[in-house]
């Protein structure tokens, strides 16, 4: 026999912990999915958005951000199938024109070979073989966005290049032989090797750094969800901020009147009341639970807000360095609360939509400074920087002392690779 010490968590907390670590978009998702399997469970509808202007009439940060959403995305197939209405091609090159396009990746590449191409196309019933396949590679790779149906990168550029340009001999040349060179910087002895001044060869590569080696990324990319805040920072007439969760951004959950009178009307069966006091116990938890989800939620927004008033009022570089540890012990919550409360949940402030999370930050340099703050000056001076003498690391190091800021060269080393900056041999511009 031992004794020993467990911690059971019961059903209500477990459902309360989930509700919590939800982000909006999964909450609601989850919620509808709640009050489909209980219909003790009563959901309303968000309000439109012109219902609740009212409670956002002081932010005109929250009106432009909704002026300036982005349109839906069209997606790949969409733009082609445009373009194949409008087309003459025969129904059977068209058949083969809509295969192929499912057969792309997100990249807009064809990555299957020919032969598993040819299998798939048998077992989708077209006929033709390599014949019908290659003329269907050949429509495909001359719609829009140009480079779809390319097997790799380079073969996605080389269809975007113009075979009219008077350089397009060059440019081919340049991508078939010398990118691993050009991806090392060694553009004197590219230019060498291909007779051109530099001149010459800058102005090419800069014809190139306008093509897109992943041609449909972009539109990927632009279909994006849009990022809804569940917290918003309004200022006041007195210049403070005040924080509010966003209003409506959730359907209000209730639970249903008539199966709660069900559930305690004596003139009922009891195998009717017992079916409706479990139903209505459920419904119940998750009320309570998206009601303390929002309590936590605002509790550590504010909280961790107040810490960030220099940030609020003169924008990014000017985040303090921001314990969870520290926050949730001022808030008598455990760290891992703190941690699920601001897990996919993002915070409307004077300066954009950001993520909660970051306004933690661990200290970087010296003092309060936030990490990402350190990072945005290495940013910074690595981008004024002069292209034909880069700075080394050490003497970013220097620089980064006059801002008192003080960080060890290999520190910099980390922050530059993690900003994606090469190294300054490679930044070196001739």
């Amino acid at each position: 026999m031992q004794a020993r010490q467990e911690l059971i968590l019961a059903p209500r907390l477990l459902q309360a912990i989930e509700v919590l670590e939800l982000p909006s978009a999964d909450l609601e998702a989850w919620l509808r999915a709640q009050a489909e399997e209980n219909e003790a469970l009563c959901m309303d509808p968000p309000p439109r958005e012109s219902e609740r202007r009212g409670t956002l009439e002081d932010s005109h940060a929250h009106d432009e951000m909704l002026r300036n959403q982005p349109d839906r995305a069209r997606s790949l197939a969409e733009i082609v199938e445009e373009q194949l209405s409008a087309s003459e091609l025969p129904p059977s090159r068209l058949e083969w024109l809509r295969f192929l396009v499912g057969c792309l990746d997100e990249r807009g590449y064809l990555t299957p070979n020919d032969e598993e191409l040819l299998a798939l196309a048998v077992e989708a019933g077209l006929g033709g073989g390599p014949e019908a396949l290659g003329l269907a590679i050949a429509d495909l790779q001359a719609l829009e966005p140009r480079g779809i149906g390319a097997r790799d990168a380079i073969e996605a550029l080389l269809l975007q290049l113009d075979p009219d340009d008077e350089d397009y001999a060059l440019l081919c040349r340049l991508l078939e032989e010398f990118l691993q060179a050009l991806a090392c910087n060694k553009r004197p002895e590219v230019a060498r090797a291909m007779g051109l001044e530099l001149s010459d060869l800058e102005r090419l590569l800069s014809v190139l750094g306008k093509l897109n080696p992943r041609p449909a990324a972009s539109l990927t990319d632009a279909g994006a969800p849009i990022l809804r805040p569940d917290v918003l920072v309004l200022p006041d007439e007195q210049g403070r901020f005040q924080v509010e969760l966003a209003s409506g951004a959730l359907p209000a959950v209730a639970v249903d009147p008539g199966l709660r009178a069900v559930a305690g009307d004596r003139e009922q069966s009891s195998e009717a009341r017992a079916y409706a006091r479990g139903r209505v116990e459920k419904a119940r938890a998750i009320v309570e639970a998206v009601r303390q989800r929002g309590e936590t939620l605002l509790r550590v927004a504010r909280k961790a807000l107040g810490s960030q008033s220099e940030f609020l009022r003169k924008g990014p570089g000017h985040l303090r360095a921001l314990s969870m540890t520290d926050l949730a012990a001022e808030l008598g919550l455990h760290v891992s609360t703190v941690s699920r409360a601001v897990a996919g949940k993002y915070v409307q402030t004077p300066w954009g939509i950001l993520p909660l999370r970051e306004l933690f930050q661990s200290a970087a340099g010296g003092g309060e400074r936030a990490r990402a703050d350190v990072a945005e000056a290495v940013r910074a001076i690595f981008e004024a920087e002069d292209a034909r003498a880069p700075l080394s690391d050490d003497e970013v190091v220097a620089a980064l002392a006059g801002q008192g800021i003080e960080l060890a060269r290999r520190t910099v080393a980390k922050y530059r690779r993690e900003l994606g900056i090469p190294s300054s041999y490679r930044r070196r511009r001739y």
